[in-house]
């Protein structure tokens, strides 16, 4: 075991079931305060909470603020990182990294894990009048995704824009699989081209924009039909009737056929994209190939290029080939056990018999959370047996899904 993580992950079936009569939700809760600073009258949320990273990444920022801040009714400081984040919007791209040493814009999600938030705090506060206040924002973002915007990385232009079938297409290292074991724009995984989560999202993002329409009495000329176009494109290019999921990528990384998560992501954000039977059929692979206690794996073990175990302390260059091939997330089983509820409640299953299954699948990270000295979780846990943790020991995202889904789903 790694010397900075002493405590074990234990098993699904390891769990005692006096864990849920003890302190979970108390203890858990006090690990969120960790990751949430203030700072000239605004709040902001730090991607973790010790060892590195300890800076505001964007689409961790979104992801991480349901968990973090809503379910605990901080709703004014949520709103302040919302508005903050809206702030700093340039050329339609909201923020990749804040640290000490500037804004970087590099990506093509955390302006689409944006309209993720925005919806999440609504459906909490119902408060639509801070959607008006950023509709600007709002119409700036899709504007630019839709003619084309980009960055500037390594001296090259990194493009991101609507293709003519109604997807997105993004460069390479623009999603949260950004690891560059070799630098200068080579990375691991690159996913370049049209990644199943970028689109997913983009659709959930034109949907909020319909949801805003009603709201605020206005209208979008040609939404509906690109949300159409979207829609059927989605579905006939990256499903994979072969094998029944998902491609991750599609028209450009070679490698875009692996078995990811993301395909789980993209079934969630993206609401009713999908239809229930590609839905069931997403969950059934993730849950026999990717499912382990301390989350999703990143890559499938039946990958050639899956890596089992992550050593948090060998050079940066190997991690770097580790990081998202084949490591655990915890993060990841929020998304996993959205899927769950929803295919369930398909099911007509009894709530009651939804929350067991939820507690045994988030048992092992309640158990790790409460055991370990630092009281929280860490980044990611190694995809083989014993799943030794790894990355960083506190680590926001991987906190805020197991409290989210404590209180979204009543566990506790």
């Amino acid at each position: 075991m790694p010397a900075n993580q002493p405590t074990r992950l234990k098993g699904f079936d390891e769990i005692d079931p006096t864990l849920w009569e003890g302190p979970v939700l108390e203890v858990v809760k006090e690990a969120t305060n960790n990751f949430i600073r203030e700072r000239l009258g605004e709040t902001r949320i730090l991607a973790a909470s010790m060892d590195w990273f300890v800076e505001e990444w964007g689409r961790d920022t979104f992801i991480s603020l349901p968990g973090l801040l809503l379910v605990n009714s901080r709703f004014d400081e949520a709103k302040s990182v919302l508005r903050r984040m809206a702030r700093l919007e340039n050329n339609g791209l909201l923020p990749n990294v804040i640290s000490e040493k500037g804004i970087s814009y590099n990506s093509a999600d955390a302006s689409l894990w944006f309209f993720y938030a925005l919806k999440k705090y609504v459906a909490y506060t119902n408060d639509w009048g801070l959607v008006k206040e950023l509709l600007p924002t709002i119409r700036r973002i899709l504007r630019a995704y839709i003619e084309g915007t980009g960055y500037c990385r390594y001296g090259r232009l990194q493009r991101i824009f609507l293709d003519k079938d109604g997807l997105i297409v993004s460069p390479p290292q623009a999603t949260w699989m950004d690891a560059d074991a070799y630098g200068r724009l080579q990375p691991v995984t690159p996913r370049n081209g049209k990644a199943v989560e970028i689109n997913a999202l983009f659709y959930a993002a034109l949907k909020f924009l319909r949801e805003l329409e009603k709201e605020l009495e206005m209208e979008v000329r040609g939404l509906e039909e690109l949300l159409e176009q979207t829609r059927r494109a989605f579905n006939d290019k990256f499903w994979d009737g072969e094998r029944n999921v998902l491609f991750d990528v599609i028209e450009g990384d070679p490698h875009g056929s692996a078995i990811r998560p993301n395909m789980v992501v993209a079934a969630v954000v993206g609401g009713d994209l999908l239809p229930i039977d590609r839905k069931i059929a997403i969950f059934e692979r993730a849950r026999a190939e990717l499912l382990t206690p301390g989350g999703l794996r990143t890559l499938s073990p039946y990958d050639p290029k899956y890596i089992g175990t992550y050593d948090t302390f060998a050079p940066v260059e190997i991690k770097d080939l580790a990081y998202h091939q084949g490591t655990a997330w915890p993060w990841l089983m929020g998304f996993f056990c959205d899927l769950l509820v929803e295919i369930r409640r398909y099911e007509e299953r009894s709530e009651e018999s939804i929350r067991e299954e939820l507690r045994w699948l988030i048992g092992p990270l309640v158990a790790f959370c409460l055991e370990s000295p630092y009281r929280s979780l860490p980044e990611l846990f190694s995809g083989d047996p014993p799943h030794e943790p790894g990355g960083t020991r506190s680590q926001a995202w991987s906190v805020a899904e197991v409290l989210r889904l404590l209180v979204e789903y009543e566990l506790v």
